[in-house]
């Protein structure tokens, strides 16, 4: 799909209402940028940029080094309210799924799919249904900083990733201010309780992963291009 094509999906479909959603943690960073419709937009226009171009780049590097990546099965978790998905099956791969726990968003990407003639994709409810060992790919794009403790959810991600299968990850640049944040927080926690802030969190995660198994094959800048790690 274009950008275009995505553009006018977010636009023009119930998911636009998700984007208005405010927040409530204490410890989560403030929104008042979404009191701002003309800057909400423009927020929604960069977040569809950078998820397509994630996107580009895993495929990009999967053509390139794995000869069959179209037969892989793939996981989005939640990525672009499933936009990503929706790149997968434009590429052309036949297995993809996605977490989901917003049944209209979830409603309005199934039906997108099936009208551009996609192979329908699987819609994952409750974290509760994923498997050890279930995916070649899991994609998991600016979602890591959305998350309080991070390593917690990075368990979560290498738990469901096969041997020898791929993670690719990217995490949003951390120079942000109280009117430019978007479910971030202020401190985050390690699996000792200890605080640190977002700028620590790509180094403590990429440690974390290389403890359990997992080699960076692809290194990148992070943010619209994902690093890629294998399980070893």
């Amino acid at each position: 799909l274009s950008l275009k094509q995505l553009n006018e999906y977010i636009f023009n479909s119930p998911q636009k209402a998700s984007v208005t959603q405010q927040w409530s943690q204490s410890n989560c960073t403030d929104f008042t940028a979404y009191s701002n419709p003309d800057y909400q937009w423009d927020l929604v226009d960069c977040f569809l940029t950078v998820s397509h171009n994630s996107v580009a780049n895993v495929l990009k590097f999967l053509e390139e080094t794995v000869p069959n990546y179209k037969n892989l099965s793939y996981f989005d978790d939640w990525n672009g309210n499933g936009l990503t998905s929706m790149d997968l099956l434009a590429a052309g791969c036949q297995d993809v799924s996605f977490f989901n726990d917003v049944a209209f968003q979830a409603q309005s990407l199934i039906q997108m799919a099936q009208n551009e003639k996609f192979v329908t994709p699987k819609h994952v409810q409750t974290r509760s249904e994923l498997l050890e060992n279930q995916y070649d790919v899991v994609l998991s794009l600016q979602c890591v900083e959305h998350f309080e403790r991070p390593l917690d959810y990075i368990d979560e991600l290498m738990k469901i990733v096969k041997s020898d299968g791929l993670l690719c990850l990217s995490v949003d640049g951390f120079g942000w201010t109280p009117n430019e944040s978007i479910g971030h927080f202020w401190t985050y926690y390690d699996k000792n309780n200890l605080p640190y802030t977002g700028k620590e969190m790509r180094k403590i995660v990429k440690k974390y992963l290389k403890e359990n198994g997992f080699e960076m094959i692809k290194g990148a800048c992070w943010n619209a291009n994902p690093n890629v790690f294998k399980r070893t």
